[in-house]
């Protein structure tokens, strides 16, 4: 079965492209996520190239030719950049998926930790506290997402639908947007630097909200519980400056350059190698098709793997990942407090001025509520 170039359907059910890996016609012939419509005009350029060489070589006296050897050598060099550069960005894709598991992982552990610590407290202020500390972990999670797609859609963190108008302004007073800050910076600094410090800042917000149990809570618990939950919160830091690390090193330049260098010189002087050989054309065509498709096919994988936070088919998706997590906070919010505190929370993530709105039945919480031009996704219990 060929699949269309980009399914979204079948992308708000999966974190990257999908496909039939025990279908060998499906996977040759699959168009979403592939990399051949991007490398099919240069096959196709490179067969335009020799037929035209073919044609008129002997009319037009060509004295350009390449010998097989000297072609031969150049292949060694280009084949182990390409396939060097493929390695490289395979193994910072599978690093950058790792990354993202972590916070996710770290993520729900801490907000299980959290609702079984306190689980003695079931008046209002536990629940109130409970609500405090979901709310900025899902926002936390939110906004590292947004560190991740700033590159794709420009949007900074503090403009978020999902943040807090007190929570935004408090953020961008505590940044150097803010007038009394603007003073310490030492040179420009740009909205999307700004923008990879807002995690820092809401995790010193969720700190000190964990730190506030000891006033807040009825029974507040012992220094020991309180320490393994600012490990899990330590533990989602550390995957965000992973994360962060990733986004700040590129590829080294030099490398992706030399590669790039070699890779177009060797691909677009197949044509003139192959001017003293006796085959068909036919036979030319096939070979100048199929290295093309090769050499530049491997480049555009290392392209597609480079930066797997984007919008291309391959890259993960993000938000649906975060999405994930806040339900997941939902379901253990809804056990331990019930349908009128998740109902808050949720409503809280989705319109922050409707925190205070009477609550929905349980099992409405996820439908789509079209008011707020948000939908659901079919057979699934993500809000997208």
């Amino acid at each position: 079965m060929v699949l269309a170039c980009r399914d979204d359907r079948l992308m708000a059910h999966h974190f990257t492209v999908q496909y039939e890996t025990g279908n060998h016609w499906s996977v040759m012939t699959q168009c979403w996520g592939s990399i051949w419509p991007k490398v099919l005009p240069y096959c196709i350029f490179n067969l335009v190239v020799g037929l035209l060489l073919n044609l008129f070589k002997d009319e037009l006296h060509l004295t350009i030719k390449i010998t097989p050897r000297g072609h031969g050598w150049l292949t060694l060099i280009v084949a182990f950049l390409v396939v060097s550069r493929a390695s490289v960005s395979l193994g910072r894709y599978n690093r950058a998926r790792a990354f993202l598991t972590k916070i996710s992982t770290k993520t729900r552990e801490f907000i299980h930790n959290m609702a079984l610590i306190s689980s003695d407290n079931l008046d209002d202020s536990g629940r109130k506290w409970r609500h405090d500390i979901a709310y900025i972990t899902i926002i936390l999670t939110r906004s590292i997402m947004g560190v991740l797609q700033y590159e794709s859609d420009g949007i900074p963190s503090w403009e978020f639908a999902e943040m807090d108008p007190a929570l935004a302004e408090h953020l961008k007073k505590s940044l150097f947007l803010g007038e009394n800050m603007a003073y310490t910076q030492r040179s420009q600094i740009s909205e999307e630097e700004e923008n990879m410090r807002v995690p820092v800042r809401l995790v010193l917000e969720l700190r000190k909200c964990l730190r506030a149990q000891r006033k807040r809570l009825t029974k507040s618990f012992p220094t020991i519980e309180e320490n393994k939950l600012l490990g899990s919160i330590d533990g989602i830091m550390e995957g965000y400056y992973d994360v962060r690390t990733f986004k700040t090193t590129p590829f080294p330049f030099p490398v992706v350059q030399m590669s790039r260098t070699f890779l177009f010189l060797y691909v677009f002087t197949v044509p003139f190698a192959l001017l003293d050989d006796d085959a068909s054309f036919l036979v030319h065509a096939i070979e100048l098709f199929f290295l093309t498709y090769g050499f530049m096919g491997l480049e555009y994988v290392s392209i597609e793997l480079d930066d797997p936070f984007g919008e291309d088919d391959n890259d993960f998706q993000n938000l649906r990942l975060a999405e994930v997590a806040y339900e997941d906070t939902y379901l253990t919010i809804l056990e331990l407090d019930g349908e009128e505190w998740t109902d808050k929370l949720r409503k809280r993530n989705f319109d922050p001025k409707r925190a205070d709105a009477l609550p929905r039945q349980a099992a409405e919480w996820l439908v789509p509520d079209y008011g707020n031009g948000r939908t659901s996704v079919s057979g699934s219990n993500v809000i997208v």
